[in-house]
């Protein structure tokens, strides 16, 4: 069995300000290679694979905490990008220097947007696909009046970037929809030639309106798509999201959907646990 720990929306951007963070308590009680922000890991045990669903902190940042994760865990990191990584940024300058960021981490930390990472644990392969995804915004049924509603009301049109011009929900869409295509070919292809060994999604945005919780209604097409019925034929053995800052660890459409937000400072706080799960 792989033991895998997952988490998302950290927002570590929010939190840097604050003097008293869990892990500089960790730090204080003698665990230094503890991360000095973010949650507590010190309970958490034996991990083979560590999942990083998005929202980790704007920029390049989130390279950083993954590896001192990876350090702390003695665990690989598989990290993808949230719709905050790239806020007060350009997503097309970001992407480059992320890679670039996680090339100086040999290869502890890999960070995943349309391509897949491959480890060999014990005696078991894992393969972890991952992309943002986006969103195709027809989760009410009208995706221009969920492109219409998101544009109003998310910040990522108004903080966000693309190639010089501002960030819109057509663009996301477009995302999603390059996103999607290959997300499906390429594990259907992994699972037509083998050897992909237990096979994990992960993305930022959710697969399925079913889990989005509070984030349901009108602004529920910018969290989520109803997608993973598509996925159901595949097989994977898990799917790991964030986004919605709604935990979640269930079955939908036969697949194993888990998500372990901890949301912006007030929602959890101190309170938030990574979730874990064995495949």
């Amino acid at each position: 069995m792989i033991r895998v720990l997952y988490m998302s929306d950290l927002h570590l951007e929010m939190e840097e300000w604050r003097p008293t963070q869990p892990g500089w308590w960790a730090r204080l009680r003698g665990r230094e290679p503890h991360p000095p922000r973010g949650p507590l890991l010190h309970d958490v045990g034996k991990v083979d694979l560590v999942i990083l669903a998005g929202d980790i902190h704007n920029g390049v940042r989130g390279v950083t905490y993954a590896d001192q994760v990876a350090k702390y865990l003695a665990a690989p990191v598989v990290m993808v990008a949230g719709n905050h990584e790239y806020y007060h940024h350009d997503m097309a300058k970001l992407l480059p220097a992320l890679r670039l960021a996680v090339l100086k981490t040999k290869g502890r930390v890999r960070f995943l947007q349309n391509n897949v990472a491959h480890f060999d644990i014990g005696t078991e392969r894992v393969t972890v696909l991952g992309c943002s995804l986006w969103t195709d915004y027809r989760l009410n049924g009208d995706a221009e009046m969920g492109m219409m509603y998101a544009q109003k009301h998310m910040n990522d049109h108004n903080f966000i970037r693309l190639n010089d011009a501002m960030f819109k929900p057509a663009d996301a869409k477009g995302l999603h929809e390059d996103s999607l295509k290959w997300l499906q070919e390429t594990l259907a292809g992994l699972k037509r030639k083998g050897g992909a060994g237990k096979t994990i999604v992960v993305t930022h945005h959710a697969p399925t309106g079913q889990v989005l919780g509070r984030r349901a209604g009108d602004m529920g097409p910018a969290y989520g798509s109803e997608i993973i019925a598509e996925f159901a034929p595949l097989k994977p053995n898990l799917w790991v999201y964030g986004h919605t800052h709604v935990d979640h660890n269930g079955m939908v459409e036969g697949i194993h959907l888990v998500s372990a937000p901890r949301g912006y400072h007030g929602d959890k706080g101190p309170r938030f646990h990574p979730g874990l799960v064995e495949i």
